[in-house]
């Protein structure tokens, strides 16, 4: 290699192998990413040929595994860089072989003041060097630009091409980034990732980022991300992957247009395995860069290691949080477990705290005794909020618990609204606060909630079903059969989906269809106690009350051995006309705290009470006095 700087010059551009620098017309810098200008070396350096794209990806990412689209984005980099016009009038596609540089070029030696006077020359004075020579020249540029690499421990690119910028209504969702090693996948690297990288850009305020609720439903079935964008409805999504190799783990990552599919940003990230998540600031910080977004302000508060900066930690919370959004008995305590050992790792861990809160409510919804497990999460809310007074998570489950134990209308509704102020884009407190105000007979306000919580989370099969669940209470069961249908479009056979539109038809007096749905939803749900009352309510509809009376001995049988609420007990028997029987099951309801009571004032089991006085006595003991009849769901 010469002593000299290397200088190539096209198309009103000089390039400087030795500086690794562009300028452009009039001296003006061009940026380009390390791997672009590479790109750009090797299709200058072999510009009498086509430059297959093997070649390419051997040559710029030398004894890596990378995929075809690392080159297709260095390419289109280059060609913004160069300007539309001019970039693919410079760097030709060759179908099926490659790229060829087709624009005049002349080489030349010396400063750079040298190399910027006079015009392109022509194709004599490009031949000036022999091609080998040509190819040491540029071979020794590649290979400081791997020993560059090797020594720094990341790289940030600006964004690759020109667009609008982020405003209120742009949506960003972070898909679970994919492993490209060999062997199992880490499925909690993957989703960890994600979370922690939502979770640093949510708090730029100037756009809506899906939840990891909305994301990780994706996480099996991996579509591909542009269709992933269009079924949460984003904006702009972000993919990616990793590659490990021994306690090395390389994150690629880019910002995809959903739109038009446009390569918005990409970048690479290397670091240790036990220091991946510490990543997310930086990666935040040039995604926020890209969609021309303020600067990230710092934390609110000091970050616990569950937050990512302890690996162990931050993915023992990360487990849980997963098994909590697939709600059965023993999802829910293996996601405690889970909790109990982020905890144990971390005893300011706010997140393991609230959602432990929240895994024991979900468990009160199984049939378990409602006042050892919202003890449980009422201690477990406690200590969350004695760690961050302000933590959205903590204050949505104290918000659930006012709402389906306390029965403290009022000390809900400041919670979850003070959470939603917290963390507008939580789908969960937004549908939390839905269900307050469905239950209190506020309609039109608990369906905008409902709304919001699906626009978060259009993939949840539960915010799904139960927002059909709202529209039947409020009487608009036309409206219920879309996000019913959705429901179980996103989980077949969803069992609160069948519950749901099982009342439906019952309601519009189709007894064998309600009958067929509550059938396979006591299949599914493994004979929920809620589930079987309703069946037996159609068996009666059906004129079988031997077999709502089996039921009802079923149900009686557990209740002796364990528990089962009154509020199942008393559907029961209200279907078959018992009404001081139903009544008393209800007053033990309430004196139990069965959480199905705060749903009194709007379930259409209890139409036919409403105007019996011990009924509308203890709807005015809950806060609930209504003598409406409402839709049943």
């Amino acid at each position: 290699m010469p002593d000299a700087p290397r200088h190539y010059r096209f198309a009103g551009f000089l390039l400087d192998t030795r500086t690794r620098e562009l300028r452009g017309p009039g001296g003006t810098p061009v940026h380009l990413t390390a791997k672009a200008f590479d790109t750009l070396c090797c299709l200058l350096a072999h510009r009498d040929r086509v430059v297959g794209k093997d070649e390419l990806l051997a040559t710029v990412w030398a004894g890596r595994v990378v995929e075809e689209n690392n080159l297709t984005q260095a390419v289109s980099a280059l060609r913004r860089a160069l300007g539309e016009a001019g970039g693919q009038r410079c760097i030709v596609t060759v179908p099926g072989r490659g790229y060829r540089f087709a624009a005049e070029v002349a080489e030349g030696a010396g400063d750079a003041d040298d190399a910027t006077a006079g015009p392109a020359a022509g194709p004599a004075a490009a031949a000036t060097r022999p091609a080998g020579m040509r190819r040491a020249i540029v071979l020794g540029a590649l290979l400081f630009g791997v020993a560059l690499f090797a020594i720094v421990a990341w790289r940030r690119e600006e964004p690759a091409r020109a667009h609008p910028g982020a405003g209120p209504a742009t949506t960003l969702a972070v898909l679970p980034f994919r492993s490209l090693s060999a062997g199992p996948r880490d499925d909690l690297l993957e989703l960890g990732l994600a979370e922690t990288l939502a979770t640093r850009l949510q708090r730029a305020g100037a756009l809506r980022v899906r939840p990891l609720a909305a994301t990780q439903r994706l996480a099996a079935t991996q579509p591909d991300a542009l269709a992933a964008g269009r079924q949460l409805g984003a904006t702009y999504v972000v993919a990616g992957s990793t590659q490990r190799v021994g306690d090395l783990v390389r994150v690629n990552a880019r910002l995809l247009a959903v739109a038009d599919g446009a390569t918005v940003w990409a970048d690479t990230f290397d670091t240790r395995i036990d220091r991946v998540f510490t990543l997310q600031d930086r990666m935040a910080g040039a995604l926020a860069r890209a969609l021309a977004l303020p600067p990230l302000p710092p934390p609110a508060r000091t970050r616990s290691a569950c937050d990512g900066q302890d690996p162990q930690a931050y993915r023992a919370w990360l487990r849980g949080h997963y098994l909590l959004y697939r709600p059965s008995r023993e999802n829910l305590s293996a996601a405690l477990a889970a909790f109990r050992r982020a905890i144990d790792l971390d005893t300011a861990c706010t997140r393991a705290y609230a959602d432990m809160a929240l895994a024991y409510r979900g468990l009160a919804h199984t049939d378990l005794d409602p006042r050892e497990m919202f003890a449980l999460a009422k201690a477990a809310t406690a200590q969350a909020l004695a760690i961050d007074p302000d933590s959205a998570d903590a204050l949505l489950a104290q918000g659930r618990n006012q709402h389906l134990y306390d029965w403290d209308w009022a000390g809900a509704e400041a919670s979850l609204k003070r959470a939603i102020e917290l963390d507008p884009a939580s789908a969960e407190a937004h549908f939390g606060y839905a269900h307050l105000l469905i239950d209190l007979g506020r309609f039109e306000e608990g369906l905008a909630q409902a709304r919001q919580a699906r626009e978060l989370d259009p993939l949840s099969p539960m915010i799904n079903a139960l927002t059909g669940g709202f529209l039947t209470a409020a009487r608009q069961p036309g409206a219920a059969r879309a996000p019913l249908q959705r429901a179980l479009e996103l989980q077949p056979e969803f069992w609160v989906a069948l519950l749901v539109r099982g009342g439906i038809a019952l309601d519009r007096g189709d007894v064998a269809a309600a009958h067929a749905d509550w059938q396979r939803a006591a299949a599914r749900s493994g004979r929920a106690s809620q589930v079987l009352a309703l069946l037996a309510v159609a068996e009666v509809a059906n004129g079988r009350r031997a077999q709502a009376q089996a039921i009802l001995r079923e149900l009686q049988a557990r209740d002796a051995a364990g528990y089962v609420p009154a509020t199942s007990l008393a559907a029961v028997e209200n279907a078959l006309g018992h009404t001081e029987a139903a009544l008393d099951l209800l007053e033990r309801g309430y004196r139990e705290r069965d959480i199905r009571m705060a749903f009194l004032g709007i379930d259409a089991r209890w139409n036919n009470l409403r105007t019996q006085p011990r009924f509308r006595a203890l709807a005015r003991r809950l806060g609930l006095a209504d003598g409406r009849a409402y839709g049943r769901y």
